[in-house]
């Protein structure tokens, strides 16, 4: 039994120190889309909805 909550515990602590989690979405930098630029960097947002955040390169001045 003991075994069975140092398991538990030891993959609770994992899902915990995955990357993003808990934080808010916010809303999106770019536009939102189904599918985004093969060059855009994509993400979720919650002002997109079930759609992509799309988030293009940033464009080089002169």
């Amino acid at each position: 039994m003991r075994m069975l909550c140092v398991v538990f515990a030891v993959l609770l602590l994992f899902s915990l120190a995955t990357p993003g989690y808990g934080q808010p979405k916010g809303t999106c930098a770019g536009y939102c889309s189904h599918l985004c630029a093969k060059r855009d960097e994509w993400t979720f947002s919650q002002s997109c909805g079930k759609m992509y955040c799309c988030i293009p390169p940033p464009k080089k001045g002169k």
